[in-house]
């Protein structure tokens, strides 16, 4: 009988040795330097859907590799490009009566002499006009009415943003999406849409928070690139003048990963290391293939969004993404620069 036993554990274990030999990755996808060319193939459709929203289809209990990242990024990024040549965007025009629709708000001014609870200190003072900072965070916390016109309970989801008016700047802190909320209480999928505002999304709800803010404040958006021939006769007041877009003291899991293969790859390919990643640290062209994988993570999502959605106030840019440290080097962030094409 004992014996019986073990012959059968030794078959089961041969047999999950075999399993775990054949469905296990022959080898990780290596992170790219920015000088080297992604030949990747076509990647792979994101979610299920035409264009993946922010934050959905990322599971929580999956590891977010750099491989899988830069396959979200690369069509991501294909998507943005098709924008660019004419393919349409979604582009819905929010107003404030949308940010009334459940949306509560609680806005801190921070003057230019004041420190604030950010690692962007010292790269705002070099960004051009910095003026007084907008802590503003928006918060689904009241009633609404849904697409279908039936008032449905708050989602309790938040967003918080630092809009800098002057430096054409919004610094991101948190994001906690309505979407996400509703997922968490354990909603099924094919319910959540009618459980959210038509206004949920962290791209639409930046953007619209940023153009509403601009004009309420009337505040001119003055810098470096106001030269430029593009911007010749545009309204100083225009929204579509956002400059930069950054993550501060980022924390997402699944970020986080992607972020730390890329910069071990790096300091691989230095001979003499990396000394630190104090701003600017690495700078990356959004072609590249680790700004495609940054662009396919958690903190990408958004940018992606706004280049595709935004294109008729914004039109084409030339991207450049910095990640960088701040005060902490325990804590990553990053500055996407949207510059004129």
């Amino acid at each position: 009988m004992l014996l019986h036993v073990l012959e059968l554990v030794f078959v089961f274990t041969i047999a999950l040795f075999v399993q775990l030999t054949v469905s296990s990755p022959v080898g990780a996808v290596k992170p790219l330097s920015s000088l080297q060319v992604s030949s990747r193939p076509h990647p792979v459709p994101f979610g299920d859907s035409n264009f993946p929203s922010n934050f959905t289809h990322i599971k929580r209990d999956e590891k977010l590799t750099y491989a899988k990242a830069l396959c979200n990024g690369e069509n991501l990024y294909d998507k943005i490009k098709a924008v660019y040549q004419g393919a349409p965007s979604r582009g819905v025009t929010f107003t404030q009566q949308d940010l009334n629709n459940g949306w509560s708000r609680v806005t801190e001014h921070i003057l230019p002499d004041q420190e604030w609870d950010g690692f962007f200190n010292e790269v705002l003072d070099r960004l051009p006009g910095r003026n007084e900072v907008s802590k503003i965070q928006i918060s689904q916390d009241q009633f609404f009415t849904n697409s279908a016109g039936t008032r449905v309970d708050p989602s309790n989801g938040y967003y918080t943003n630092y809009y800098i008016r002057s430096a054409a700047a919004i610094i991101v802190s948190d994001i906690h999406s309505p979407k996400i909320r509703r997922e968490r209480q354990g909603r099924p999928p094919a319910e959540i849409p009618s459980l959210v505002p038509t206004l949920n999304r962290f791209s639409d709800v930046a953007w619209t928070v940023w153009s509403l803010l601009l004009r309420a404040n009337n505040v001119d958006v003055d810098g470096p690139e106001d030269d430029a021939p593009e911007n010749q006769g545009k309204d100083p007041l225009d929204a579509s003048r956002l400059r930069y877009i950054g993550y501060d003291s980022i924390s997402n899991v699944d970020s986080v990963n992607v972020i730390e293969e890329i910069i071990e790859a790096v300091r691989a390919e230095h001979a003499e290391g990396i000394q630190n990643l104090e701003y600017p640290g690495l700078v990356f062209d959004l072609d590249s293939p680790n700004a495609l994988a940054l662009l396919g993570s958690p903190i990408g999502y958004g940018v992606g969004w706004i280049l595709m959605d935004r294109f008729r106030e914004l039109g084409a840019r030339k991207v450049t993404v910095n990640l960088f440290t701040g005060e902490d080097p325990q804590y990553y962030c990053l500055l996407w620069h949207l510059g004129n094409a």
